[in-house]
């Protein structure tokens, strides 16, 4: 039996940085797919031949206007189908199967179109006749054929299958990675960091006489934040391939970096470089000395020469070993201190922690703030289509103070959780969107339905169903008009409790939202089974769908697997009327954006209805 196939996506071959699809790997073993067989009630045996490419049937499918208007190229898939064997035993069927999604997804990555390569694989056809047990095809045949069609079925099946594969990776992959420069992200920075600090503080245990040892010689790691100092204003003046700058700039870095030491970029202008096994603090001076003087040579950008003065923060888990966060904080500030003092160096000590009071401060005027009840609930109107009807707004928090002008929802949200207040916040979210339904009801006669957001915590809190019934009843609203969204991560910390709690939220007649729903086979698993009734997609990938194509193929599978399974769709982050009409033929049931409106206070959004409607109907008149 051969091995599992594995068959690289792409041969791009990229000086500088990794391509999308390098590391995507098609994996259909022998077993899988039998087993995917005999549920179309094929096995090995049926498919020795007689195989045939019905060249009538490909030439009228062709002919079509269909094929006309989407522009599709299948050349890869055709070449395929075309050359087809007439017969062939189990290891060279299992070969041609995986050559064939191999040249599908090529022609996918360049925009071919998944109904279209459905339609021409019917065109390939089988006769299969029924076997004894024995599978000796040539001397055991019986008069009763199987029709081609389930050969044909399980050919689109394995593509819609491997499709979707690749999307999950696309999903993955733009969540993880940088796409200009191909370098992982900041989340995966952090990540790493926690699996290493975890590792080595076990090893560090298992050292002989650790506690007694003064050996400083043992395993640490060292982080390194890089601002490039690039204004991208200026570069773009320079060059017009202002992000070549950018590239060029990391391989200089590269070049001066030993093994044991990772890249990632974690912001426009910002890279972190984890070194591992640091023995002494002096050397991650060594490393950013190095690399500095690399940097003291002018760098050739089109027949334009340009020096980079960057800015070096780092820290060494010598000075702080309780978790990535902290660490990567260590590292941020000793940057920060670095770039205000134009240091250029800076790494973590003592004398920087006086930077945390303005945190602390921070975080205790945020819990004051909720106590004495000065955080406000902004609506941000959700549109429903076609119609152009508002049904739905989504509650976001906000807080006015004049010391902190512009603090994050995220930031007061983190800090409420982090200070042990998240039960006394949620009950004061869900009782003021309560509030605020019953006062579009009963005042302004508009039955519209509002989203809360809740985190993992809320999830594991058993009182919270009880607590959403006690809101609706008190305030007498009906619970389908409260909406609770979740995220996918939400459930990872005990996903068997979460569901109870959800289950229980759900028969209280409360909606359920999935927002920035995963990238893994399991996000699918959990959409097909999980009561929920919207799909969000998240602004990252709908705001730049009218000039990426990427992002466009993206979104039309969420909504396509969304509704294949019965939900609607949000989609957010729509800014402008070329986004709102792409997303108008994708069939998309709901708009969240600036191009209709930006988050507002209570009393704007009932002014910002009125007029919303008004408009609505001059349009129709």
């Amino acid at each position: 039996m051969a091995n599992t196939k594995k068959s690289a996506l792409s041969n791009e071959k990229e000086l500088n940085f990794t391509p999308m699809y390098q590391d995507f790997v098609i994996e259909l073993s022998p077993s899988l797919l039998q087993q995917i067989m005999r549920s179309y009630q094929l096995k090995a045996s049926d498919i020795v031949g007689n195989y045939a490419f019905n060249v009538q049937a490909f030439n009228v499918r062709m002919d079509a206007k269909f094929f006309e208007i989407e522009n599709i190229d299948l050349k890869q898939l055709v070449n395929v189908m075309t050359s087809w064997p007439k017969q062939m035993n189990w290891p060279q069927f299992n070969h041609q199967v995986n050559k064939l999604l191999l040249a599908w997804l090529n022609d996918y990555k360049l925009g071919a179109s998944l109904d279209a390569a459905l339609l021409l694989v019917g065109c390939l056809t089988l006769r299969i006749v029924e076997t004894s047990e024995s599978h000796d095809l040539l001397n055991n045949e019986t008069s009763q054929s199987i029709p081609s069609s389930r050969f044909q079925q399980l050919l689109m099946h394995l593509l819609a299958r491997v499709t979707n594969q690749l999307d999950q990776y696309k999903f993955s992959h733009i969540q993880n990675f940088d796409l200009e420069t191909g370098l992982p992200n900041l989340q995966v920075m952090l990540n790493f960091l926690d699996q290493h600090l975890q590792t080595d503080h076990q090893e560090t245990l298992l050292e002989p006489n650790y506690l007694n040892s003064k050996n400083t010689a043992l395993k640490h790691l060292g982080l390194i934040l890089v601002n490039l100092n690039i204004n991208f204003d200026e570069a773009s003046q320079l060059n017009s391939a202002s992000s070549s700058l950018m590239m060029a700039a990391i391989h200089v870095i590269k070049q001066h970096l030993n093994d044991g030491t990772t890249l990632f970029r974690i912001g426009p202008v910002e890279l972190g470089i984890v070194i591992q096994h640091i023995s002494f603090p002096a050397q991650l001076n060594l490393i950013v000395s190095k690399i500095m003087h690399a940097f003291e040579v002018e760098l050739p950008l089109d027949n334009v020469t340009l020096i980079l003065k960057p800015y070096f923060g780092g820290v060494s888990s010598l000075k702080t070993r309780q978790n990535a966060i902290a660490m990567h904080d260590c590292a941020r500030l000793a940057l920060h201190h670095a770039m205000i003092n134009n240091y250029h160096i800076e790494f973590y000590d003592q004398h920087i922690t006086n930077a945390f009071s303005d945190a602390h401060q921070l975080d205790e005027a945020i819990i004051q703030a909720l106590q004495q009840n000065e955080l406000e609930i902004f609506l941000q109107p959700i549109i429903s289509l076609p119609n152009e009807i508002c049904s739905n707004a989504e509650t976001l928090l906000r807080w006015k103070n004049e010391k902190w002008p512009s603090i994050s929802p995220v930031r007061l949200v983190d800090t409420i959780y982090k200070k042990g207040f998240g039960k006394v916040f949620i009950r004061w979210l869900i009782s003021n969107a309560c509030q605020r339904i019953a006062e579009l009801k009963s005042v302004n006669e508009r039955n519209i339905s509002l989203t809360i957001n809740l985190s993992g915590t809320d999830l594991l809190d058993a009182d919270l169903p009880d607590l959403l019934a006690q809101s609706v009843a008190l305030w007498e609203i009906p619970a389908e008009n409260l909406i609770v969204e979740i995220t996918e991560s939400d459930l990872l910390l005990d996903e068997e409790k979460a569901m109870q709690v959800i289950d229980k939220i759900v028969a209280l007649g409360c909606k359920l939202a999935l927002d920035d729903f995963g990238t893994g086979y399991s996000s699918m698993t959990r959409l097909r089974s999980m009561p929920i009734d919207l799909v969000k997609i998240d602004q990252s990938f709908v705001k730049n769908i009218a000039t990426s194509n990427e992002d466009k193929a993206i979104v039309l599978s969420v909504v396509k697997l969304a509704h294949s399974l019965g939900k609607a769709v949000v989609a957010e982050g729509v800014e402008d009327l070329a986004c709102l009409n792409i997303l108008k033929k994708m069939e998309c049931e709901k708009i969240q954006g600036y191009y209709y409106a930006k988050p507002m206070h209570f009393a704007e959004f009932t002014t910002w209805l009125d007029l919303f409607e008004k408009q609505q109907v001059s349009l129709i008149n």
